[in-house]
């Protein structure tokens, strides 16, 4: 079947959708009738399910894609970023398709364009939503591929019907998925149908998606659109990687930091991540896709862009694409802010190298707290001496390891957690600290003389001789 035919039958299928919908609550308006006419007692208890399963058919009907209002992040107006609206204008224009609506900033490492529908299906509005991931780790020409390929899903320009197709993929899985969370019983019937349009739609779709992907070139560059591609996933899990070991390390303390924007550039451009994320780029992962997933491999993906004819990238590509924003890291950090929940407003702001050093403080400090049991260091180190390094190991390892070489076992894990312990009161002393790095996990760093003499003080300790280590840590007590 041409895929001309496919859109024709898709578009149908999308139309057939809302016919099914009003079909199955007819159905269960007229069984609510006919049990009425024989038992009103019955009627009342199938009212039970009726009523509220009409209910969710009606607003899956009625549906709607999110729009600014409801969405995290931050909408924009041509007045507020008016380089951003002329691009996208712009962008539209070239791809063969309308503006969108509305522009809304959102804390994610993606870009969408979505439609505000009734009726399943009916456009209302259009709305573009662009990552704030994307303006703070693209350049200009890589963002107006992004954004080229997302609103080349409206264009009919390659095959007919295809932007109702698309919208259709988008509509029909929204209120799908909103069925088998409110009405599980009626889950088999739309999922079949749904099942249906779907396997009549994958070939337009992802030969859409290819399309959209030369259309982004053909507005950004052959080199912008493939790294792009490329940039998707480095931006994804560096994003996950800064969220959770930099953005809210000082969370459970009460701080995040002030300027969430530039850290997560500071470490997209740290010179050990670099190379971390190169690797990724040239090696991204693989992962198992939906036998109804319309993305073709990104492999795929580029080895086509790379065959077609190089379009250079425009003049200006090269630029930050925070350049298309005003006052545009303030904005971005507006953005991110958004992505917490609403605890994250009671939370005082700090600078980074501060945020770092009280939230591995702390935690190392919770640590500590742990292995102690409200036992003192002076009891560990009685422990140490009378040779029950079994009290200070950690009790939650298998029994069965200690079994095997318990003494060694036993030597590391004391090692580890007396470290712990010993860290946390340095730092309550004003000893030690950890400073801020964006290559890694922070790093400790402790005053003379115990820089040099603490780790070998504790080997001995361990090995039964705590006189250095006590001698050491004479002047930390109070």
């Amino acid at each position: 079947m041409k895929s001309s035919s496919r859109a024709l039958l898709a578009v149908l299928l999308l139309a057939g959708f809302p016919v099914l919908m009003l079909a199955v609550a007819g159905a269960l308006i007229w069984l609510e009738i006919a049990a009425f006419q024989r038992s009103p007692v019955s009627a009342g208890r199938l009212a039970f399910f009726v009523v509220p399963v009409l209910y969710v058919l009606f607003s899956a009907l009625l549906t709607f894609e999110r729009t600014c209002d409801d969405a995290e992040g931050v909408p924009v107006t041509p007045a507020e970023q008016p380089e951003l609206w002329a691009a996208v204008r712009e962008l539209a224009k070239e791809v063969g398709t309308r503006p969108p609506d509305e522009i809304c900033l959102v804390p994610q490492a993606n870009a969408a364009v979505h439609e505000e529908t009734h009726w399943a299906g009916l456009r209302v509005r259009r709305q573009m939503f662009i990552g704030a991931q994307l303006f703070a780790g693209t350049r200009v020409c890589q963002l107006r591929a992004v954004l080229g390929h997302e609103l080349a899903h409206y264009s009919n320009r390659h095959t007919r019907f295809a932007g109702a197709t698309y919208r259709g993929r988008q509509t029909i899985g929204r209120v799908v998925d909103g069925l088998h969370r409110s009405a599980w019983l009626l889950r088999p019937v739309f999922s079949a149908y749904a099942a249906l349009y779907f396997r009549v739609s994958m070939r337009v779709s992802r030969e859409q998606e290819l399309a959209a992907d030369l259309d982004s070139a053909r507005v950004a560059g052959t080199t912008a659109a493939t790294t792009a591609l490329r940039e998707a996933e480095v931006l994804d899990t560096a994003w996950w990687l800064f969220l959770n070991d930099y953005a809210t390390i000082a969370w459970s303390s009460g701080y995040l930091p002030e300027r969430m924007a530039e850290g997560y550039q500071l470490l997209l451009a740290d010179g050990k991540r670099a190379k971390e994320f190169a690797s990724l780029r040239e090696n991204p992962p693989s992962r198992p896709a939906s036998k109804y997933d319309s993305h073709p491999p990104t492999s795929e993906r580029i080895a086509l862009l790379e065959a077609a004819p190089d379009v250079p990238v425009p003049p200006g590509g090269e630029r930050p694409a925070t350049d298309l924003l005003r006052n545009g890291m303030a904005l971005l950090d507006a953005v991110l802010a958004t992505g917490f929940t609403e605890s994250a407003a009671s939370k005082k702001k700090l600078d980074w190298a501060s945020l770092v050093a009280i939230g591995v403080r702390d935690s190392n400090q919770a640590e500590a707290l742990r292995i102690l049991r409200s036992r003192s260091i002076d009891d560990l180190l009685d422990l140490l001496d009378a040779g029950h390094l079994e009290d200070i190991a950690d009790p939650t390892a298998p029994p069965e390891a200690r079994t095997r070489a318990k003494r060694e076992l036993y030597r590391d894990q004391v090692h580890c957690r007396l470290s712990i312990v010993l860290h946390a009161q340095l730092a309550e002393a004003g000893a030690a600290h950890w400073e801020l790095s964006w290559s890694g996990p922070a790093k400790l760093v402790l005053a003379e003389p115990y820089a040099t003499e603490l780790d070998p003080a504790v080997g001995a300790a361990v090995d039964g001789d705590t006189a250095a280590l006590r001698a050491l840590l004479a002047p930390t007590h109070s």
